[in-house]
């Protein structure tokens, strides 16, 4: 079966979790997980140049698809939940939950492609529909029965191999689908005999207190007429023709002299958190190459891992959701100006200080004010994380060259993750159009010449 650009595919498979599983489970969801009730699902693809020894496409269908199956197989019977499916309770019901029993399976495309390998795991900027043919489709069941995961191994004969995964984020969030991720991998390099990476993950929803009701409050909202709005990464527009994806590098050189910049000028006198001056800077440049008008608000949010600021706090292994908004504004005209990085990072800096005292303030308020920032069309949103380690993911053939989020083209995200060449240094991803990206690639070098000459 052909699909765009010279794609073809090999196989269809459906990977059932190993013996031994439990028979049927239904997992409640949390008012974390259901802020995503309406959101797209989250694509990665993950590229890796090709062993040697695996050279040719009956290499790869012989010996590593059966080796990515049977491993894959061994981790979901750990992770089962993924191969499940997110149902309502009944017809007419608005009470979701994740359900599983025997005989549920996650789809597997094997695909082969005789695109220019080097050319799509590069961080130049790249056709946004090239790069998409690497992404599985989420199967697409029914308003009351929707798949959480697929996956999709794609061959690049004599150069590489890539790995594209699409998920519900109603199942987890990063932190969590990490998990099953370096799972999936270690489970693979060892040949299926170390199949976890660490305690087993903890599904019990139970954990997760809501005396104020919060699950209620954000499901009205999610079910009101502006719902499409509201709900985190489901109000982008559709991705257009000239929409390209594009890496962008941050060195552990340029954060720190960020740091020392904003230790001299500001106030605080604190130094900031890589994370931080990071997410200032970007937010500050993709202000600039959008153009607003001087006289509007920005806007920006970043995900905040609530974990350990629960009380009492969750395992670390707990398996869901539970990240909330870290909300971010600040004038354009102060943004645009030559201290704008300052002023954008001591806002961030701010955010993060009042999560760590009190990470549930003003939740009740979460997806309505999420919602009218979404609509004022001037929100960055980020995707992912530097902590989540994603270039130490590997299946036995070493580190992946390039990892990409390509679901930020439908919700207009930043994807965030570590350097893969640099300890310390930061990868941004964007998808924009290409007018866009360039205006957007020229203010970030110059920003970064005029940092190093300062």
């Amino acid at each position: 079966m052909e699909k765009a650009n010279g794609l073809k595919i090999l196989n269809e498979i459906r990977v059932y979790p190993s013996s031994g599983c439990v028979d049927e489970a239904t997992i409640p969801l949390t008012f974390f997980d259901i802020i995503w009730i309406q959101g797209q699902p989250i694509e990665r693809i993950f590229f890796y140049p090709l062993p040697q020894h695996h050279s040719t496409t009956d290499d790869f269908i012989s010996s590593i698809v059966p080796s990515l199956t049977s491993s894959l197989s061994l981790t979901l019977h750990h992770f089962y939940p993924l191969a499940g499916k997110l149902v309502r309770h009944s017809p007419n019901s608005n009470d979701f939950a994740i359900h599983y029993k025997h005989g549920d399976s996650v789809s597997f495309t094997i695909a082969e492609s005789h695109a220019d390998f080097q050319s799509l795991s590069s961080n130049n900027p790249l056709p946004f529909h090239e790069v998409y043919t690497l992404v599985p489709i989420l199967d697409k069941f029914s308003d009351d029965s929707k798949p959480l995961l697929s996956l999709q191994a794609t061959f690049f004969p004599n150069a590489g191999i890539s790995i594209g995964i699409a998920f519900h984020h109603i199942t987890a969030d990063g932190s969590a689908i990490g998990l099953f991720y370096k799972s999936w991998a270690l489970s693979c390099s060892s040949s299926g005999s170390v199949p976890l990476l660490q305690l087993p993950p903890v599904f019990d929803k139970s954990l997760v207190n809501d005396p104020h009701g919060f699950y209620s409050i954000f499901l009205q909202d999610l079910l009101s007429p502006s719902a499409d709005k509201q709900c985190p990464g489901s109000s982008a527009p559709a991705v257009s023709d000239s929409a390209v994806c594009a890496t962008f590098s941050l060195g552990s050189d340029h954060i720190q002299r960020l740091k020392n910049k904003f230790y001299k000028k500001s106030k605080q006198k604190k130094t900031p958190s890589s994370f931080a001056v990071t997410c200032a800077y970007a937010w500050v440049c993709f202000v600039k190459a959008q153009e607003y008008s001087t006289q509007e608000r920005a806007y920006f949010c970043f995900p905040v891992d609530c974990r350990e600021r629960l009380k009492p706090p969750l395992p670390a292994n707990f398996f869901g959701n539970c990240i909330g908004p870290g909300f971010v504004e600040e004038d354009v005209e102060k943004l645009i100006r030559e201290d704008g990085v300052l002023v954008a990072c001591e806002a961030i800096v701010t955010t993060i200080e009042e999560c760590r005292h009190d990470v549930l303030r003003d939740a009740e308020g979460w997806m309505k004010k999420f919602g009218a920032w979404a609509s004022s069309g001037r929100l960055l949103t980020v995707a992912g994380s530097p902590k989540f380690g994603v270039y130490g993911i590997d299946f036995g053939w070493g580190k992946p060259c390039k990892v990409e989020i390509v679901s930020i083209a439908k919700t207009g995200a930043m994807s965030l993750a570590e350097r893969k060449d640099e300890q310390g240094g930061f990868e941004l991803g964007f998808v924009m159009a290409k007018a866009i990206t360039d205006e957007f690639s020229s203010v970030f070098s110059k920003g970064l010449e005029v940092l190093i000459s300062s």
